[in-house]
């Protein structure tokens, strides 16, 4: 995934050593944009002022036309997009441009990304779903955030915040991710933060097998890749690790816990 001015410099990029056809090989997929900030800095865009903190409301990091015509180098020259959205007006504004790209320029399975998609209420999940919108979710959020989320958000903005449970119910699919190097890389601990939510908003928690796959084959699908990885099956990279206890068996608050006893990438132990 890559930022750059214009998808022209994302296929240049592609067609150097970067971008390696085999899916053994390092691939450059998406053209990556920004629409806000963070809760943390309280630059997410968001419909009302943050409840801490009343004299802001967040930044757009652009025009929406300026962002729009982006999305349009990157749609019609066949490239992926992952737009980074947070705050609520963000995604509603986000999804705005999503619905104007693909009227005007429709695409069947475009797969298009949204980057956290922080909070999004019912008329957004409906939205986001019609439009066939991948989300790339992190729940290690939940962990780092728990404790001053309801303080920046309020009661009711924190009911609509990292609502994954929802999001599933609404059709939309999630894949898991890491927002490395701002969160840890730890896959079994935000599966973990998925299905005990940390204690935050706990009326969106998943199961641990709906979690597991957010990691696993949606992650794959995300990237166009359900064909080569994401589950075990004859013909795919053998692409796992061997766990001493089955994540799905043992208590929620002990998946992070979990020994990796062997990694294996690309069939070889490594």
């Amino acid at each position: 995934m890559l930022v750059a001015e214009n998808a022209a410099a994302v296929i240049k990029a592609r067609e150097s050593g970067l971008h390696q056809p085999s899916n053994a090989g390092h691939q450059i997929g998406a053209f990556k944009l920004w629409m806000d900030g963070s809760f943390g800095s309280c630059t997410a865009l968001m419909k009302e002022p943050f409840t801490d903190e009343p004299s802001k409301s967040g930044i757009l990091m652009d025009e929406p036309d300026e962002i729009y015509k982006k999305m349009v180098d990157a749609h019609t020259a066949g490239l992926q997009l992952a737009v980074e959205s947070i705050g609520d007006e963000s995604s509603r504004i986000c999804l705005e441009l999503f619905d104007r790209l693909l009227k005007e320029h429709p695409k069947h399975d475009h797969r298009h990304r949204v980057e956290h998609a922080s909070i999004l209420d019912k008329s957004l999940i409906k939205e986001f779903s019609r439009l066939h919108l991948v989300a790339s979710v992190q729940p290690m959020f939940l962990d780092s955030e728990k404790n001053w989320l309801h303080k920046r958000l309020g009661a009711e903005r924190a009911k609509w915040t990292y609502p994954f449970r929802s999001m599933m119910k609404g059709g939309i699919i999630m894949s898991g991710s890491s927002d490395a190097p701002i969160e840890m890389m730890d896959v079994l601990h935000a599966i973990q933060c998925c299905v005990t939510r940390e204690g935050f908003e706990t009326q969106e928690a998943m199961d641990a097998e709906d979690a597991l796959k957010m990691f696993t084959l949606n992650a794959a699908f995300a990237q166009f890749q359900e064909g080569v990885r994401g589950s075990l099956a004859t013909g795919k990279r053998a692409d796992l690790v061997i766990l001493e206890e089955n994540p799905l068996k043992v208590p929620s608050n002990e998946i992070k816990n979990i020994p990796i006893l062997e990694t294996i990438c690309g069939g070889s132990t490594v």
